[in-house]
C-alpha cells in the first residue's frame, strides 16, 4: 500500500487563513485549563497537568513527537474504522503546534503532511528526521527549510503481506538506539502470513508466529527479527541502561498486560497459530515454558505509550523509572524497576487518573522536560471527533532528577556487556549458567550453546536436568536438522518438564517421523493433565494433512487451519483400562464425537467407577442432550448413597437435558446436603409456573433467612429478585455484600448454569461459547473487585476488540455481534447463534456500534449472593 502526501504552508496563505490562525490562537488561550476537567486527578501533588490543545483543533490524536525547536508534532487519526457518515478527511494528518511568542502557549498550527492511511505512531530519529509508522509501512519526512511543512517523504520499508490486516495487529511502534539501529513493534497480524521488506531488499517473514520486535539499520537495511512471542507490542523505549522495554497488550485469557525486557533472540511465549485466547499448552505469558522469558512489570488493560522518565523534568524519585499510559483504565502510571539478575522487575503506581473521557495514548518531551501526551478522550474505537493534548510538568521548588536528552547522551548498554561474558564462556562455564535461577542468564547460555553442535549432544546426557533442558532448547533454537534425533531421547526423560518440551520441539518443527514415538511421554514418570494436553496437541501438529496445509499456507489465517487427531484416538485412550486413571479422566474432555460414545460414557457413571471419572463424565455429558442421558443423571441425583458432589453435578447438567420425570426433583428440596438442595432449587426455578413447584417453594421459604444460599434460590424462583438488592447501586456496597468466601466447585456449576448464561458467550477450561473472551485465566488479570464490577457493570470497561455491532436490514431484521467487516458489497458479522453471517450491503438499512456491552446488564439479578461469591471463586481459581 502506498499513499501520497499533500503539504500546506499556512504561514504564507491568504488573509482568510491568517484570520483563522488568529482565531485559533485566541481559542487556545481560553482553552488551556488551570482547573482539570471532571474526573481527571493528579495523584502526585508535586505534578501539574493542563490541556494545551483540544477539539476541534485536534481530534482523535495518537502519535506525538517533539523536535529540537520544541514544536509538537501530532498524528491526527481519521482512518481508524471511521463511521460510515464520518465528515473528516479521507487521510490522517500530521499537525505541528508551536509557541510562536514564547508565552508557553501553543498558539500556532501548521499541517506538516496529510493523506496518510492507518497512521500509528511518530518519532524523531537521532538525525532529526520525523519517522511515521503506519499499520503497514515506515516513512521518513524531510522539512529542509524548517517551516513546519514536509517537502519530501520516503517510504523506507514495510509489510508486503498480508494484503489487509486489522491496524492494531500490524506495525505499531518505533524507536531508535544511538548505535545505529531502528526497532519496530509488529503485532500478530491475526495469524496471517507476513513479509516485512527492508530498504535494501532484505526481509523477514512468518506464519502463525507471535508479534515481533524487528530491527533494522537507520536507513531501513539489514532487517532481522530481534525478539518474538508478543500479542501486540504497542510501544517500546530504552531505559537508561540500554534495556529495550516493550509494552505488550494481552490475549483474551492471558492477562495481565505486560512490560517486558526484550533482548536479542528472546521469546515471550505467544504464537497466533494457536488462537486468540492465549490458552494452549504451547503458549506462555509469564515465562511458564522453558525458553520463554517472564514479565518484568504487570500492567493494566491496553498500555499504549511509554516514556523514559529521565527524559523529563520530573521529581528526583522518578529516576530510572518509566511512565506508561493505560488506555482502557484511563490512567498514567509510573513504573518502578529494580535489577534482578540480568533483567529487572518492578511495579506500577497510578499518578494520573481520569474518568470515561480520558484515554491517554502516547508521550513526548520538550527541551524543558515538560511531558506532552495525546488523549483519544472516549473509548469508542472509530474516529469520533474528540481529542486533547495535555502537558504534564513538575511544580516549582521541587527537586528534579538529572535529566537526559534523548539521543544527546549515549545509552549505557550495561546489559550487553554482561552478556558478552556469557556468550564468550567455555562449555564448562555455560553449564553453570544453564543451572542459574535467572531466566535471562539461562537464555544467553542457551544462545551460546546453540552454536556448539558437539557440546549440545554431550549436554543432552548430563545427569543434571537443567543442563539437559538447556541442551534441548539449544538444539531446538539452532534449527539444525542433524540434532532432531535428540528429541526422541528426550521423550523418555525422567523429568516431565523435559518430556513436555520435547513434545513442543517435535510439534513446532513438525517432525512427522516422530509421531509413532510420542506416546513414550505417557509411559514413565509423573504424568499431569498439562502433559497429556501437550501430547494430544503434538499429535495433531505432526499429522500429514496439517503439516501440508501449514507449509502451503492453505488458509489466510494460520489459526483457522484444521488440527485434528486420528479417528478414535481419544476414545481408544478412554477405553483402555490398562491406562492410569488420570490419563483416562483428562481424555474425556477431548472425545471427538460425543453421540457416538454415549454408551461408553454412560458405563463410566456406575458406582464402581472412581468418583473423579464419574464427575468428569458428567461434565462431558452437558454437551450431549439425550433422553437416556437425562434418565441416568436423574437416577444419580436421587440416590443419596452417591457423594453430594456427584449428585450436585448431575443436577446441574440436567438443566441442559430433555427430562420428562422432572417432578421427582422436588423432593430434593428436603435433601440433607445443602449443595443438592441448591442445585434442585436452581433447576426447579425454570418450572416455577407449575403449581406443584410454586407450592413446594412457598412451603420451604423462610424470608427471615433471606441471606441463606438455599433460601435465596427459593426467593429468586418466587419473586424473580432479591428484595434488598434494589437499593444497592454503588460498587462499594456490592463489594461489602459479596465479601466472604466462595466455593470453586459450586462456582463452576453457576458458570455453566442456565441462570447465569455465562457459558453461552464465554469459555472456561475448553467448554463454552466464543462470542465473548475466554475467561480461563481471567483471575490472573483481574482482582476480585474488578471481577465483581465486570459482572455488575459490563459496559463500564469493555475491551475494544469485543466491541458490539448491529446490522438493521431493510426488511426489519436485526443482527448483532462483534468483529464486523464492512466491504464494498458485503458486510460480515460474527454472531452468537450462527457464527459469521454475510449480508448484502444493498439490503442493509443501517449498521453501527452498540453503545453498551454485548453482555447484558442485570444478570446478577438471576443469581443469589452466594452464587456470585462462588462464581468469583471459580473465575479467580481460588
Amino acid at each position: 500500500m502506498t499513499f501520497s502526501f499533500k503539504t500546506h504552508d499556512i504561514q504564507f496563505s491568504s488573509f482568510l487563513f491568517l484570520f483563522l490562525i488568529f482565531c485559533y490562537s485566541c481559542s487556545q488561550d481560553s482553552s488551556i485549563q488551570s482547573n482539570l476537567p471532571a474526573g481527571v486527578k493528579v495523584l502526585d501533588d508535586r505534578l501539574k497537568l493542563e490541556v494545551v490543545v483540544e477539539d476541534p483543533e485536534i481530534v482523535t490524536p495518537i502519535g506525538i513527537a517533539i523536535d529540537d525547536k520544541d514544536r509538537v508534532f501530532v498524528l491526527e487519526s481519521h482512518t481508524h474504522t471511521p463511521p460510515k457518515d464520518y465528515a473528516g478527511p479521507k487521510g490522517d494528518v500530521i499537525k505541528v503546534f508551536e509557541d510562536s511568542n514564547g508565552d508557553g502557549k501553543l498558539d500556532k498550527m501548521t499541517v506538516f503532511a496529510e493523506g496518510i492511511q492507518e497512521g500509528m505512531n511518530l518519532t524523531f530519529s537521532p538525525e532529526g528526521h520525523l519517522h511515521l509508522i503506519t499499520s503497514r509501512e515506515v516513512w521518513v519526512f524531510y522539512d529542509k527549510d524548517g517551516d513546519g511543512v514536509s517537502e519530501e517523504s520516503k517510504k523506507l520499508m514495510g509489510l508486503s503481506k498480508p494484503e489487509s490486516v486489522y491496524p492494531h495487529a500490524a506495525l505499531l511502534s518505533i524507536t531508535f538506539s544511538p548505535d545505529g539501529w531502528m526497532y519496530i513493534g509488529r503485532g500478530n497480524t491475526g495469524g496471517g502470513h507476513w513479509i516485512f521488506e527492508g530498504s535494501d531488499g532484505s526481509n523477514v517473514s512468518g506464519y502463525g508466529d507471535g508479534g515481533n520486535i524487528i530491527r533494522t539499520k537507520w536507513d531501513g537495511s539489514e532487517v532481522e527479527v530481534f525478539s518474538t512471542g508478543y500479542w501486540n507490542p504497542f510501544d517500546l523505549k530504552f531505559d537508561n541502561y540500554g534495556r529495550l522495554m516493550v509494552a505488550d497488550n494481552d490475549p483474551d485469557s492471558r492477562g495481565p498486560n505486560r512490560l517486558v525486557h526484550a533482548v536479542q533472540g528472546s521469546n515471550f511465549g505467544y504464537q497466533s497459530l494457536f488462537g486468540g485466547s492465549g490458552m494452549h499448552p504451547y503458549l506462555a505469558w509469564n515465562g511458564e515454558l522453558p525458553g520463554t522469558l517472564p514479565i518484568a512489570v504487570p500492567l493494566g488493560e491496553a498500555p499504549s505509550g511509554l516514556l523514559n522518565a529521565n527524559h523529563a523534568a520530573l521529581p528526583k524519585d522518578y529516576h530510572d523509572q518509566m511512565l506508561c499510559t493505560i488506555w482502557e483504565e484511563s490512567t498514567i502510571v509510573r513504573i518502578r524497576m529494580k535489577e534482578k539478575g540480568l533483567s529487572v522487575i518492578g511495579n506500577s503506581e497510578v499518578i494520573v487518573e481520569g474518568g470515561n473521557e480520558f484515554r491517554p495514548v502516547a508521550f513526548a518531551t520538550d527541551s524543558k522536560g515538560n511531558v506532552y501526551f495525546t488523549d483519544w478522550v472516549i473509548r469508542e474505537y472509530p474516529n469520533h471527533g474528540r481529542g486533547k493534548i495535555w502537558r504534564l510538568s513538575t511544580k516549582e521548588n521541587i527537586g528534579l532528577l538529572q535529566r537526559q536528552e534523548i539521543y544527546k547522551e549515549a545509552i549505557s548498554f550495561e546489559w550487553g556487556e554482561k552478556t558478552k561474558k556469557i556468550l564468550q564462556s567455555s562449555f564448562e562455564e555455560l553449564k553453570n549458567s544453564l543451572q542459574s535461577d535467572d531466566p535471562y542468564e539461562k537464555h544467553v547460555a542457551v544462545m551460546a550453546l546453540s552454536q556448539m553442535k558437539k557440546e549440545i549432544e554431550i549436554a543432552s546426557k548430563n545427569l543434571d536436568a537443567d543442563i539437559r533442558l538447556g541442551a534441548l532448547l539449544a538444539a531446538k533454537n539452532s534449527g539444525e536438522k542433524g540434532l532432531e534425533f535428540l528429541a526422541g531421547g528426550f521423550l523418555s526423560d525422567p523429568d516431565p518438564k523435559i518430556r513436555k518440551m520435547a513434545l513442543i520441539w517435535i510439534g513446532s518443527a513438525q517432525m512427522t517421523e516422530m509421531k509413532d514415538k510420542l506416546e513414550k511421554v505417557l509411559t514413565l514418570g509423573e504424568v499431569s493433565n498439562t502433559l497429556i494436553e501437550t501430547y494430544l496437541e503434538t499429535v495433531k501438529l505432526v499429522q500429514p494433512d496439517f503439516v501440508q496445509a501449514y507449509r502451503n499456507q492453505s488458509s489466510p489465517s494460520s489459526k483457522t487451519l484444521i488440527r485434528e487427531l486420528p479417528k478414535n484416538f481419544v476414545s481408544d485412550i478412554v477405553r483402555d483400562e490398562k491406562r492410569p486413571k488420570n490419563i483416562r479422566v483428562f481424555a474425556l474432555r477431548y472425545l471427538e464425537d460425543l453421540p457416538a460414545f454415549k454408551e461408553l460414557l454412560l458405563s463410566f457413571l456406575g458406582k464402581e467407577i472412581e468418583s473423579e471419572i464419574r464427575i468428569q463424565t458428567i461434565l462431558a455429558l452437558q454437551n450431549l442432550p439425550d433422553g437416556s442421558v437425562a434418565t441416568k443423571l436423574l437416577e444419580i441425583s436421587l440416590d443419596s448413597t452417591n457423594h453430594e458432589s456427584i449428585r450436585s453435578e448431575a443436577l446441574s447438567v440436567l438443566s441442559r437435558q430433555p427430562l420428562e420425570d422432572w417432578e421427582s426433583i422436588i423432593k430434593l428440596l428436603d435433601d440433607r446436603e445443602e449443595n443438592v438442595r441448591i442445585e434442585a432449587a436452581r433447576y426447579l426455578r425454570s418450572k416455577i409456573s407449575q403449581p406443584i413447584v410454586r407450592e413446594a417453594f412457598e412451603q420451604k421459604i423462610n424470608k427471615s433467612a433471606s441471606t441463606d444460599a438455599f433460601q435465596q434460590q427459593l426467593i429468586l424462583g418466587l419473586e424473580q429478585k432479591i428484595p434488598y438488592r434494589s437499593a444497592i447501586n454503588e460498587s462499594e456496597k456490592w463489594q461489602n455484600l459479596l465479601s466472604g468466601n466462595g466455593n470453586l466447585e459450586r462456582g463452576r456449576r453457576v458458570f455453566y448454569s442456565n441462570t447465569s448464561l455465562c457459558s453461552t458467550c464465554h469459555a472456561m477450561e475448553g467448554f463454552g461459547g466464543d462470542l465473548g473472551p475466554d475467561l480461563s485465566n481471567v483471575g490472573q488479570s483481574k482482582d476480585r473487585n474488578q471481577l465483581v464490577s465486570s459482572i455488575l457493570y459490563p459496559s463500564v470497561e469493555m475491551s475494544p476488540e469485543w466491541q458490539g455491532w448491529f446490522i438493521k436490514m431493510a426488511d426489519g431484521t436485526h443482527h448483532q455481534g462483534r468483529q464486523i467487516d464492512v466491504g464494498n458489497i458485503d458486510i460480515k458479522l460474527y454472531t452468537q447463534s450462527k457464527g459469521f453471517i454475510t449480508v448484502k450491503k444493498q439490503e442493509v438499512e443501517d449498521y453501527g456500534m452498540i453503545r453498551n456491552s454485548l453482555m447484558p446488564e442485570g444478570l446478577e439479578q438471576f443469581l443469589s449472593d452466594q452464587d456470585i461469591r462462588d462464581l468469583i471463586a471459580f473465575l479467580s481459581k481460588n
